[in-house]
Parts: C-alpha cells; sequence; structure tokens
C-alpha cells in the first residue's frame, strides 16, 4: 500500500515524530511510506530515523505518479490535521488523483485558531469566512472550514476518544493512539555525570520538563517553574532541567531564588533525550482544565511514562483511563502550589513514587506499543477503502479548486452518498441535511457580497474624511500664520508709534461720515 501523509509543518514539528515512528513500522509491514511537507524540506535531518520519502507539496502535486517506488500513485491520503495547507493541497491533489483519505485529528482546531486570531467563540461567530482567511496562518485549520473537510473523508483517525465529538455521524472513525519507541524510552539510572554536567546538587530532586513554548503552553510553563520555588521554600530542594524550543522568556520576572533552580538547556539533540529523562525524580505536565488540554494529547506524555517515573498530569484528556494515585498523579487546578503539593508528597514518599512509574511504564506499553498502533491504522485505511466510491470521487473534487466552498464539495458528497444509499430514512435526512449546507453557503455568500460592498463604502467614506481632515489641516496652519503675522505687528515698534495717528484717522472719518449724512 502506498500511503502519502500530508504534514501542516516541517519536520521540526512535534508531529513529525509520531508521524516518523507510525511510517517505521508500516514500512517493516511492507508498505511504502511518503511525507508531504509546505516547506524546509532539508529539516528531514530532525528525524532521528527516516523510513519514508520526503516531499515538497509543490514536488507532489505536479507529478504524483513519481512519488512511490512502484510509479503508481498512493492508494491513501493521510491528511496530519485538516489545517489550511493540508486541506488546500488534499483538495489540489484529489483534482489529479481522487484518493481513499484519511483525516487525523489531534486538537481542538476551532479553539486553537481563535485563540491564535485573538477571539472568543463569540467574537468568532461575529467574522466572515473571509475576514478569517486574510488573516489567519495556513498552519492553523480555518474555523470555518475544516469540520466540512473532515465530512468528506472516507475515515478520520483521533489521537483520542474525546475528540470524536467533531467527526460526523457519515464518516468512520477510530482512535489510534501516538507509538512510542519503548526500547528507546525505557527506565534506566540516571547519569551521574550529567547531574553533574547540569549542576544538579547531590541533595536536589529533579523535574525535568521536555516542551516548546509558545503562546499556548506559556502559561503553564511559567506555573511549573513557580512551583519549583514553592518546593524548594517548602525545604526540599529541587531543580527544574527545561529542553524546547524557544528561550523561557519569563525568567526575569520571577523571584531571583526560583530562576536560580531553573536551568533552560535549549534544544538537544533527540538521541540525548532518554538521558536527560532518566535524572527525573518525577514529570510533571501542567496545565489547566480547559478545552486546549482536554482535547489532546501531550506528544510527550507516552515518553514520560515510558520512562518508568511518576507522571503528574491534569485530569484532562485521556487521564479517565489512568487510576489516580496508582498509574499516574491527577490535578484538578494545575495551580502552582497545587504541583508543588503532589511533587513534595512524591518526594515524601520514595516508595509509593517508584510504584507509580512502574504502573506508568506499564500503561505505555499496554497503549502506545508501536505494532499495535500500526495495526490499528492498517485497519482504519482499509476500511477507508472500502468507503471508498470512486465515482463519487471524480463527482466531488472534479469541480474543486482553491475558490470552491469545502461546504459546497461536502454538500454534494452527502446527496451523491444518498443516490447510491438503499436505505429509505436516511437518504432522505443526507439529502435535507445537503440542501441545508447549500442554502447556509449561498446566505453566507450573500452577506459577505453585502459585507464587502459596505467594508468599501466605509473605506470611501473614511478616506473622504480623512481628505477632509487634510484640508482642514491645511487651513488651520495658513489661519495660524496669518495670526502669528497680525500679532507680529501688533506688537511691533512702528504699529506703537502709529498709534496717534491711526486715532486721528478714525476721528476724521467718523466727522467725515456724519457730515455726508447732513
Amino acid at each position: 500500500m502506498n500511503i502519502l501523509f500530508v504534514l501542516y509543518g516541517d519536520f521540526t514539528t512535534n508531529s513529525a515524530v509520531h508521524l516518523t515512528l507510525h511510517a517505521r513500522e508500516l514500512n517493516r509491514c511492507g508498505h511504502s511510506c511518503a511525507v508531504a511537507v509546505p516547506s524546509n524540506l532539508d529539516t528531514i535531518t530532525q528525524c532521528h530515523d527516516v523510513f519514508f520519502r520526503p516531499v515538497l507539496y509543490t514536488d507532489a502535486l505536479i507529478a504524483p505518479d513519481s512519488i512511490f517506488p512502484d510509479g503508481r500513485p498512493a492508494d491513501i491520503i493521510h491528511a496530519w490535521t485538516p489545517r489550511e495547507n493540508v486541506r488546500n493541497f488534499v483538495t489540489a491533489y484529489m483534482a489529479k488523483h481522487p484518493t481513499p483519505l484519511v483525516v487525523y485529528l489531534e486538537d481542538h482546531e476551532s479553539w486553537i485558531s481563535g485563540r491564535a486570531l485573538g477571539y472568543d467563540e463569540v467574537t468568532l461567530a461575529q467574522q466572515t469566512e473571509q475576514s478569517i482567511s486574510d488573516r489567519l496562518p495556513d498552519a492553523l485549520s480555518h474555523p470555518f472550514r475544516y469540520d466540512s473537510f473532515i465530512g468528506l473523508a472516507d475515515a478520520v483517525i483521533l489521537i483520542q476518544d474525546k475528540l470524536k465529538v467533531g467527526v460526523p455521524s457519515w464518516v468512520y472513525c477510530a482512535t489510534v493512539m501516538p507509538s512510542v519507541d519503548l526500547d528507546f524510552f525505557s527506565p534506566r539510572a540516571a547519569n551521574a555525570l550529567l547531574r553533574k554536567q547540569y549542576s544538579v546538587a547531590d541533595n536536589e530532586r529533579v523535574i525535568v520538563y521536555p516542551g516548546g513554548l509558545n503562546g499556548f503552553t506559556q502559561p503553564a510553563i511559567e506555573t511549573l517553574c513557580r512551583a519549583v520555588g514553592l518546593i524548594n521554600s517548602q525545604g526540599f530542594p529541587c531543580r527544574l532541567l527545561r529542553t524546547g524550543p524557544f528561550a523561557l522568556d519569563f525568567l526575569e520576572q520571577l523571584p531571583p531564588e526560583t530562576a536560580a533552580v531553573i536551568n533552560d538547556l535549549g534544544v538537544l539533540p533527540r538521541s540525548e533525550l532518554p538521558d536527560l529523562l532518566a535524572l527525573a525524580d518525577v514529570f510533571v505536565q501542567p496545565g489547566k482544565i480547559d478545552p486546549f488540554e482536554d482535547l489532546r494529547l501531550p506528544g510527550k506524555l507516552p515518553e514520560l511514562l515510558a520512562m518508568g517515573r511518576p507522571v503528574i498530569m491534569p485530569d484532562v484528556n485521556i487521564a479517565h483511563l489512568f487510576k489516580d494515585g496508582i498509574d499516574v498523579v491527577l490535578t484538578q487546578t494545575g495551580s502552582a502550589e497545587e504541583i508543588a503539593e503532589k511533587c513534595v508528597a512524591l518526594f515524601s514518599d520514595p516508595q509509593q513514587a517508584e510504584n507509580i512509574g512502574k504502573a506508568g511504564r506499564l500503561f505505555a506499553e499496554s497503549y502506545f506499543e508501536i505494532k499495535t498502533q500500526a495495526e490499528k491504522l492498517v485497519n482504519v485505511y482499509k476500511i477507508a477503502c472500502e468507503n471508498f466510491n470512486p465515482v463519487i470521487a471524480k463527482e466531488i473534487w472534479q469541480i474543486a479548486d482553491k475558490n470552491t466552498p469545502v461546504t459546497l464539495l461536502l454538500a454534494r458528497k452527502l446527496k451523491l452518498l444518498a443516490d447510491t444509499n438503499l436505505c429509505v430514512e436516511a437518504p432522505k435526512i443526507m439529502k435535507q441535511h445537503a440542501n441545508y449546507i447549500e442554502l447556509i453557503q449561498q446566505r453566507i455568500s450573500g452577506l459577505e457580497i453585502t459585507i464587502t460592498g459596505l467594508t468599501q463604502v466605509v473605506a470611501e467614506r473614511d478616506e473622504q474624511i480623512t481628505n477632509l481632515n487634510r484640508e482642514v489641516a491645511v487651513r488651520d496652519e495658513k489661519i495660524s500664520r496669518l495670526n502669528g503675522v497680525i500679532d507680529e505687528t501688533l506688537g511691533s515698534t512702528s504699529w506703537r508709534l502709529t498709534r496717534p495717528v491711526r486715532y486721528v484717522g478714525h476721528q476724521l472719518l467718523k466727522m467725515k461720515t456724519r457730515s455726508d449724512k447732513i
């Protein structure tokens, strides 16, 4: 089977780590994999193992038949999240080669996009589709488009069960957990030389946090840093070793004694990560209970569990699969005080910490084992191929281009599916839903045309006001200059010396005026 993964970013993204593991195992099973990325093909060097062909979007679209060794196009398109650049690539590819489509979900897409634009749910709903498109980075999902793209899929893969809420009923979906290399990330003794290299004192406990800094993760990472300060203030010497992209730019805002026990190591080679993690007495995945944390699965979590150290994490995403205090420790508020309390409890009970770490390792072996997840992937691919109707696909995608509303493509698919369905009621419902989608799209298009027209009128009015303001400014400047001349004249010596003459002249003028009247 030829499998074309379509990744939203280059090979430095966290998603590339899990994709690489999937591709490695699929390759071992005899499948051929390729990964299309939008840019930066040279970042392939960041991957620990490469069992696939890397290719740029542009090259994959120019020659789809040249991607795989057997000279055939892809048998499966695996869209790694419904981001806009992925959706646009898939649309362009499908126009040439309609192919079974699998869409992978790993985040609360609309929540992330809305916050990235600075909108809450209410404000986001007040925006037009075009206004969002003008501001939205291609590597994020369009809040008004991604769900229709999901509806076009032949199958959907979820990183965790809770994401099922975003999958329509006519699309098959299954959960495939991220894989972890259980040999690479495995329990081991802490390296004394490495402790010394990172200035860890003999009496210091260690928390290791591997994770990048961005607008979504910064509050949680800062909370973790403050928790380390609280742990030290309670008489438990503790040091935080953090590795990941982008420096912690808030350290100067922390108390000096807290900043002094935080080592920001920057980005380390992935080959060094297991030995760094082995220095930890405990791992903390910081965060609070919110839509962002609940509908994702941090990529580092399987690796932390595999290391056999106790993990502290919020009661979100896959927390329902754990037993609190048995294989992880769950937090409810995610505050610095709560994190510090949980860490101190584990530091004070080494046996419990060891037991939780061992149970966490067993959890990783049960849920994140590579072969098991690869088998689930292949099963989803087979179901997608069974669900794929080449006639319907051709009818859908042959009219598609970057300007075709994805909602209309979905409506077309539902009508075509309804015509092939033998059930009496379901086709009627699907056609009604398709008609509703088309009506809404027409209304949206009409409203956006109206809004565009109004925006143009407002822009013209603003330009007129600007021009008037400019004219007023010029007039005010002339008046100011004239007033200056008058003030200068009235204050001059000649004006004062000729004042009597002007007075006499004024009186004579008045007398002449009276005589003229007589």
